[in-house]
């Protein structure tokens, strides 16, 4: 099954613009959730409802030190955010319906930005989901060209271990620093994106898109 079909299965995630993380394995775990059709597991099975613009917000950590792997077997650490002035990073799941739904408009907009802003995206369950050989097509099929993370220790992981919900985005400056509070959920990407990048920029003392 392709995954931009994967959505479509879901139960209930037409509603949704997030999904809880409380239904994603831990980090390195390598186990995958069997599928939910009992009634004993179904309220695992669904994820959590939360409105367009969850009410609580919540300090990461920043991403000063790490180093993690990518979706074409390459790598990626903390330095490499110095090739631009902010990088907004998209947390994503294969199992999270919004955050599959999202990411043709994500592409999109991350193909309209000057050279020194960046979009990427990090697939957390990309090492264990049943549909990871799929996730590079997925990818293609939406027009995204930039870097996929797949996994990731220090900080990277820090962050992991502290995320609430998934799609959520953080903005770092070129030292790996958040620039400001994550977008979480999906919605306008455009506005919402257009808006945290704005923000990074003037802190930055930078002119904004």
């Amino acid at each position: 099954m392709k995954l931009h079909m994967t959505a479509m299965v879901l139960t209930g995630l037409g509603l949704l613009s997030a999904c809880s993380m409380a239904s994603i394995p831990e980090s390195g775990s390598k186990e995958t959730s069997a599928p939910q059709t009992t009634e004993k597991t179904e309220p695992a099975a669904e994820t959590t409802e939360v409105s367009s613009e969850p009410a609580e917000t919540y300090s990461l950590p920043n991403l000063n030190s790490f180093t993690a792997k990518t979706l074409d077997g390459g790598s990626f650490t903390a330095a490499d955010f110095a090739d631009a002035d902010v990088t907004a990073i998209n947390i994503w799941s294969t199992t999270c319906g919004p955050c599959i739904r999202e990411m043709p408009e994500l592409a999109e907009f991350a193909g309209s930005l000057p050279e020194n802003l960046r979009i990427m995206t990090w697939c957390i369950d990309a090492e264990y989901s049943p549909d990871a050989g799929q996730i590079s097509d997925f990818l293609s099929e939406c027009g995204f060209t930039g870097v996929t993370l797949t996994s990731g220790d220090g900080d990277l992981s820090g962050l992991l271990n502290e995320l609430m919900y998934t799609p959520t985005t953080v903005f770092v400056d070129s030292a790996g620093n958040l620039l400001c509070e994550p977008v979480i959920g999906a919605g306008d990407i455009e506005t919402n994106y257009t808006a945290a990048f704005n923000e990074g920029l003037q802190k930055l003392g930078k002119d904004p898109i």
